[in-house]
């Protein structure tokens, strides 16, 4: 996403240049993914979903999702990926394995 920088487009700089746009969004972190993890384990016995960590690029997040529903010691029920807030993925616990 791109915004236009401050003024208007009749404005110039100092050197006759109009004002650039600017990134919203850095490029290094538009390769982030979110992932967050569903935890049953609450004092109240309610569900709440968690960030756990960031993957850079959607293989990576995959990756690491995955790994926390399938861990041998306490894996997660389900993990979701997102992209710019934007549901990407999900990843299960495989039927039959509990923690």
């Amino acid at each position: 996403m791109d915004q236009r920088g401050s003024g208007d487009r009749h404005e110039r700089t100092a050197a006759g240049h109009q004002p650039a746009h600017v990134r919203c969004t850095p490029p290094a972190a538009a390769a982030l993914f979110e992932i967050a993890v569903l935890d049953t384990t609450s004092e109240d016995g309610r569900p709440r979903w968690h960030t756990i960590g960031w993957g850079v690029g959607r293989g990576e997040a995959d990756s690491i999702a995955e790994t926390y529903v399938t861990r041998p010691m306490c894996p997660y029920d389900e993990a979701q990926i997102r992209h710019n807030g934007h549901l990407v993925g999900v990843h299960r616990r495989p039927a039959g394995r509990t923690g």
